[in-house]
């Protein structure tokens, strides 16, 4: 079980970053609230005298190195300065840096960034017009894939690679899917047929320039905001070199169980193609992301299992996805794409 996020760490964490406010310019009376715990710790700093308010991420320690997460920042300020995604753009701490060390009272040294709050809300899953935002979402990934293969990235840009053996090798960065909370024998042997084919058809489609890339690698639901007419894309930390596809999998994070998921996923594509067709051996590579991203957020569950999601959900994850590989080892996991 991971201990990155105790109940006593929590709190650490807020206590810290509530006295720490004054790194960005907020006044005495500012203060800070959680609003998610996940990879990172996310709160939102309010300064009731100006009016001011930021989201302060404070890094999961041994996640991203410091390089990394200013490479990641490089790419949010390109996408914004050349208009290629609505994003919430870094915010400078008073010294002019982007990245702010601050210890707990106990001594523990913490990474912090900060972002401008922007308005919007996640799309409502009971609401009808989802698969309308599935379809924006499309549209405007396939302008971050455009941006990405043209952007000249400096030379010490440094992010993750999202390959297949960093998702279910012995070191994947979100631990064993063998771990997965409640799976059992016959779910194990499951995925584990699954991801052999799965491995198959990413080595025959391969990582060349042309199909694997820079990518978002988290645009699921709770990581955009619906806003009016317009639609945000946040949290750029998942960042990394991946195939370009493996985006639309991650739009449909838990998902998959929904009786409209296929109609997400043709809304998704729709979308994408309003921008860039796909190749036929694109369009069949998507049930296998699709399925690879269900197993790896089973294994993220287990690795994760103090994180509130995790603890509440992680053992239905588990069930749901051994059900949905069946399904596509009998060839009807969105066999109508």
């Amino acid at each position: 079980m991971s201990k990155a996020y105790e109940p006593h760490t929590v709190q650490e964490l807020s206590a810290m970053t509530g006295a720490g406010l004054g790194n960005w310019g907020l006044g005495p009376e500012a203060s800070a609230r959680l609003i998610s715990l996940s990879e990172n710790a996310t709160f939102l700093a309010s300064d009731p005298s100006s009016g001011r308010e930021i989201v302060i991420r404070v890094q999961r320690l041994g996640y991203s190195s410091k390089e990394a997460v200013l490479s990641e920042l490089a790419w949010v300020n390109a996408l914004i300065k050349d208009h290629a995604a609505d994003t919430a753009a870094p915010v400078k701490a008073v010294n002019g840096d982007y990245l702010v060390d601050m210890q707990t009272s106990e001594g523990e040294s913490r990474v912090a960034v900060a972002f401008e709050k922007l308005n919007g809300r996640e799309p409502d899953l009971t609401q009808s017009d989802l698969a309308h935002w599935m379809r924006v979402l499309g549209r405007m990934t396939a302008r971050l894939h455009a941006h990405a293969r043209a952007w000249q990235r400096p030379a010490w840009f440094t992010r993750r690679r999202w390959d297949f053996d960093a998702m279910f090798g012995p070191q994947a960065y979100w631990g064993s899917w063998r771990e997965a909370q409640g799976l059992d024998a016959q779910g194990a042997e499951i995925m584990e047929k699954t991801l052999g084919i799965c491995r198959k058809a990413t080595d025959e489609f391969g990582c060349g320039s042309g199909n694997f890339g820079l990518i978002h690698a988290d645009l699921r639901v709770t990581n955009i905001l619906a806003d009016g007419d317009r639609l945000h894309l946040i949290d750029f930390d998942d960042a990394g070199f991946c195939w370009y596809l493996f985006d639309f999998a991650a739009a449909l994070s838990y998902l998959e169980q929904d009786p409209r998921f296929p109609e997400f996923a043709r809304a998704w594509v729709e979308g994408y193609e309003e921008v860039r067709k796909l190749s036929a051996r694109e369009r069949a590579m998507l049930p296998y992301f699709s399925i690879m991203r269900r197993i790896e957020l089973s294994a993220w569950c287990g690795s994760h299992s103090e994180v509130p999601f995790a603890a509440r959900n992680g053992a239905q994850v588990t069930c749901d996805s051994v059900r949905l590989c069946r399904s596509f080892l009998e060839g009807k996991y969105l066999d109508g794409l």
